[in-house]
């Protein structure tokens, strides 16, 4: 082997060894964001049930949530198949546009800038881009098998609610009364039948999201799919 195809070598050797580098750090990071998330879902649980100060817990922990899991919507980019380049440049745009709309509507209610109902704008616009991403990687995903047939179908299930959630964002103020009614802060609120199954679904959404972040993660972890995420 001569010294040029040596060094070649080399550089190819170091090139791989940091990407499985990046591979290994998005995962943790994902998986990390995951379990993060599974908390603010449980303190968001806890508010309906106890009350505060686990609303301001749940709004905290959006932020080392979104910051967490912008890698992996990077990763899924980069990961996903040239051949839908605009509908792959939707998702990622989507994805951290969700999570950093998330993380900034829950400091400025932390801060006391707004209030809860102006929250539900950036908060429910920011979880219907999410999903947006979700679905559009999923959907990605079923067609070029980038991802695992069964993490494609989930994500597509659970993105679905949120990004129909979006059009709610026109309906944040009635959103926000429920809310408050479902955590005991004010009178009980009528919603239609429609805005019920919405908020219903959304919340097995949200609930079900940092189990498919974890799943996501982990893929990044093991051997040969940490290379390109492809199945057969």
């Amino acid at each position: 082997m001569t010294s040029a195809a040596l060094m070649a070598y080399h550089a190819g050797m170091e090139l791989g060894a940091l990407r499985t580098s990046a591979h290994q750090i998005t995962g943790w990071m994902a998986i990390l964001g995951g379990i993060v998330a599974i908390i603010g879902t449980i303190s968001l649980l806890l508010l309906f049930v106890v009350g505060e100060p686990f609303g301001t817990l749940n709004d905290i922990l959006s932020v080392p949530t979104a910051v967490l899991l912008l890698p992996l919507v990077i990763a899924l980019y980069r990961v996903n198949s040239p051949d839908y380049r605009l509908l792959n440049l939707a998702a990622m745009v989507a994805g951290v546009s969700g999570f950093i709309v998330v993380a900034a509507g829950s400091v400025l209610l932390v801060l006391g800038q707004i209030s809860f109902a102006q929250s539900l704008i950036p908060g429910i616009g920011g979880f219907g881009l999410i999903g947006l991403w979700m679905l559009l990687n999923s959907v990605l995903a079923l067609k070029t098998h980038s991802l695992p047939a069964g993490l494609a179908w989930a994500g597509l299930l659970l993105g679905i609610t949120p990004s129909l959630a979006l059009l709610a964002v026109l309906r944040a103020e009635t959103m926000a009364n429920a809310l408050q009614s479902m955590a005991g802060q004010s009178a009980g609120v009528q919603l239609s039948p429609l805005m019920t199954v919405l908020l219903l679904l959304g919340s097995l959404s949200y609930a079900g999201m940092p189990v498919w972040f974890i799943w996501a993660g982990r893929l990044f972890l093991s051997g040969p799919a940490a290379g390109k995420l492809a199945v057969p």
